[in-house]
């Protein structure tokens, strides 16, 4: 049974990205900042009545209450959510019973992905009370109603909007990248002479006895050797630049951005949120030029080698 994963911005922000997966999960595509909004975050994070109200603005009838796991594991529908070690929130969406007493709890944790645990060591992270000997732990069921399915599905944004926002930092370095991927191509090329140079020395100089020849081509093989890392260290240099750029580009982008945003939006963020907001930036800076380039010279060499390989 697969099940949709919505990853948490940050540590506050485990209640909306649950209750967006069983949104998700029964087949609407809820609006996760209108969801912040309504479960009232703040620097503590949500509460359970947050969340519980937030469900039923969106049509899902809720109750909140102490379980047992066997309670838990009778009770209809799954995917529920369950408050988590005190002090986190996720949702389980399946338990699975096997021979001998045995169960299998599977997760959708936001902010480790999909887990499995079984029966005790979901326990230990779960269970928080213990009353007339029966271990309990806090838990919101949720059932869709005829309001939920009746609600437009919120639309995510476009991929055109995205593309368009990594081409506005592309755009400004256009020769720059013409330059690399010239560079790219070249280097390939000169990878893929090496081996036919080999194969003239087996073949045309040691099979005819020809030591010249075989100087010659050596010496060749040099010169491919030092233009290949002559290429090298300009496309190095020249990824350095535009890396460099980009960067401070992304990081002047949302200081400006952070600076025109409300008071109340920082009292319900902390401290090492922003910062890892700010270390978000280096991921797509790598992914815009390391990553994305990688990938293409990766992509050329295999298809060069790919056809030679082909040709008999």
């Amino acid at each position: 049974m697969s099940f949709a994963i919505k990853r948490q911005r940050d540590a506050m922000d485990c209640g909306p990205s649950c209750l967006a997966m069983i949104a998700k999960h029964y087949g609407q595509q809820a609006d996760k900042e209108q969801l912040r909004k309504i479960c009232s975050l703040g620097k503590e994070g949500v509460s359970l009545l947050g969340i519980s109200k937030a469900a039923e603005n969106l049509g899902f009838k809720t109750i909140g209450g102490r379980l047992s796991f066997e309670m838990l594991y009778q009770e209809d529908p799954m995917p529920c959510i369950i408050h988590w070690n005190q002090n986190h929130f996720v949702v389980v969406y399946k338990i699975k019973k096997h021979n001998k007493g045995k169960y299998t709890v599977y997760v959708a944790d936001p902010g480790k992905g999909l887990v499995t645990y079984t029966k005790e060591e979901f326990c230990e992270h779960w269970i928080s009370t213990k009353t007339n000997g029966e271990e309990k732990g806090i838990a919101l069921l949720l059932e869709p109603t005829e309001q939920f399915y009746a609600q437009n599905d919120t639309k995510a944004v476009p991929t055109q909007r995205r593309v368009k926002f990594l081409w506005s930092y592309l755009k400004k370095y256009k020769r720059f990248f013409t330059q690399l991927i010239l560079g790219l191509l070249l280097g390939s090329l000169l990878q893929l002479v090496f081996p036919f140079l080999t194969q003239a020395i087996v073949d045309t100089g040691i099979g005819g006895k020809d030591v010249g020849f075989v100087w010659l081509v050596l010496l060749a093989e040099m010169m491919l050797l030092f233009s290949r890392t002559a290429i090298d260290f300009i496309r190095s240099k020249i990824l350095l630049h535009i890396s460099t750029r980009i960067n401070i580009s992304l990081i002047s982008d949302f200081f400006i951005k952070l600076m025109k945003l409300p008071m109340k939006f920082f009292d319900t963020k902390l401290m090492g949120d922003l910062l890892q907001r700010i270390e978000d930036h280096r991921r797509v800076e790598q992914f815009l030029t390391s990553s994305s380039l990688s990938l293409l010279f990766s992509f050329f060499t295999f298809l060069v080698f790919g056809v030679v390989l082909a040709v008999p």
